[in-house]
């Protein structure tokens, strides 16, 4: 198998962080899937999309519990901020 975004064949089954949005946040899952070593491509099968879907699902019925493992702020003004 090559990579279909740079033609790499060093593709490998790692453990790697997913993201899922819901609303303001991001609630990282750990799956293994197969990664491009030289790009960083994830390829998915239809089991591991299956599960992705339902963790969406669950995370959106609030049905699972979430650990909190840190936080991101904001300063409140909209303008950016210029040195």
């Amino acid at each position: 198998m090559k990579c279909v975004i740079c033609g790499s064949p060093d593709i490998k089954e790692k453990i790697v962080d997913e993201e899922i949005k819901l609303e303001n946040d991001i609630v990282m899952v750990t799956i293994k899937t197969l990664v491009c070593g030289s790009c960083g491509e994830r390829y998915y099968n239809r089991k591991t999309m299956k599960m992705i879907e339902d963790i969406k699902e669950k995370l959106q019925n609030k049905t699972v519990r979430l650990d909190v493992i840190g936080s991101i702020l904001r300063l409140p003004s909209q303008r950016p901020w210029t040195a």
